[in-house]
């Protein structure tokens, strides 16, 4: 009895030796990961997360420097999506720092790329009220603008070809029709009436001219009388003046 007593001893002491060489590495690799990693937190609103999970690759310049912890909705929020990532302490994180969504074309897999936007900043430390860690601001990469732009492009094509079905049923042929005829009969008349403007015009432009030779000629006719009574006048003086004498 008293060696088992003894063994049983032994047993327990080995296995209190056991739990203290876990629990040491475990403080170890906490207290060692909390040394070498700096958390962050990323706001997302204008990005889709779509391929996004826990464990996701955080990368600088294509390298890299951390992964996703977690991520859920910011609250009541729905338009908002918080997403807590651990970065590499000697990765430069500054305020000019923002954060991306990056994804496989060919297996949607995504990951988040920090990009810094300009040069300097300072290093990012500061915790918002209400938040744990520093926040690294949302950005929207030359990718997603473009497809937000092909996106709206798309929806206004679609928009127009539906407005042309509509206007091309066949409740609205028949208006079309009738339509494009009255244009037409509009234009023909229109071709007419002008044309008979423009015969209009020419008389009058003949007529004009003959008007206008007709004066010519009246006033050719008035310079000979005024001519003609001009000698009269002469003459009649003559006259007068050698009855005087």
């Amino acid at each position: 009895m008293e060696a088992e007593a003894r063994y049983t001893y032994v047993g327990l002491a080995v296995l209190a030796l056991i739990a203290a060489l876990v629990g040491s590495v475990v403080w170890l690799k906490n207290v060692g990961a909390q040394r070498d990693f700096q958390r962050y937190t990323i706001l997302f609103e204008q990005q889709p997360l779509d391929g996004l999970a826990v464990g996701a690759d955080v990368n600088l310049r294509g390298i890299k420097v951390g992964r996703v912890e977690s991520y859920g909705l910011a609250g009541a929020n729905a338009e908002r999506v918080r997403v807590e990532v651990r970065v590499d302490r000697r990765t430069p994180v500054t305020t000019q720092t923002v954060a991306l969504v990056n994804r496989n074309l060919l297996t949607g897999i995504a990951h988040i790329a920090l990009v810094p936007r300009g040069s300097g900043g300072e290093p990012l430390t500061a915790v918002p009220p209400g938040e744990s860690y520093p926040v690294i601001a949302e950005g929207l990469s030359e990718r997603e603008l473009i497809a937000g732009r092909v996106t709206e492009l798309g929806e206004q094509v679609a928009h127009v070809l539906h407005g042309l079905e509509t206007l091309l049923a066949p409740a609205n042929q028949a208006l079309i029709v009738d339509t494009l005829r009255g244009a037409r009969e509009l234009t023909t008349g229109l071709a007419a009436r002008v044309e008979a403007l423009d015969r209009t015009l020419d008389r009058a432009g003949e007529a004009a001219g003959a008007t206008a030779a007709a004066a010519a000629r009246l006033a050719a006719a008035g310079d000979r009388v005024a001519a003609v009574a001009a000698r009269a006048g002469d003459d009649v003086h003559a006259i007068a003046a050698r009855t005087g004498d």
